[in-house]
């Protein structure tokens, strides 16, 4: 193989295997796929936390943002959007990654973060 076929190998295989990232669109953010997985989310999420204002937020202004988040934690204050699952070939997820709010006690967001869990 020669340099040049080689480095236009590398240049489509990197071109493939990068996600596309995308500007936040809320009506993309809730469509959701199989096994209620969202699609769009995780090329959304860099957009979102780097040009939405979300610290400070009322529970009320994520949700009308978000949608309705797929996880409560009422004795945490915490709600979680699921943004993306892996489970491999078997039932039970070996990958997850949700976007987490925890709120103070006047229901505005204290401090978001991204978690990750891996079997």
């Amino acid at each position: 193989m020669t340099k040049q076929s080689l480095f236009i190998a590398l240049l489509v295989l990197t071109l493939f295997s990068c996600q596309k990232k995308q500007k936040f669109d809320r009506n993309k953010w809730t469509q959701t796929a199989d096994l209620m997985t969202f699609p769009n989310r995780k090329s959304m999420l860099d957009d979102l936390i780097k040009n939405f204002p979300l610290k400070g937020k009322s529970y009320k202004d994520i949700v009308s943002l978000l949608g309705q988040p797929q996880y409560y934690f009422d004795s945490t204050m915490q709600i979680g959007y699921k943004i993306d699952e892996d489970y491999g070939s078997d039932i039970d997820p070996i990958y997850s990654q949700t976007l987490l709010f925890q709120f103070d006690n006047d229901s505005t967001v204290k401090f978001f973060e991204l978690n990750e869990w891996k079997k």
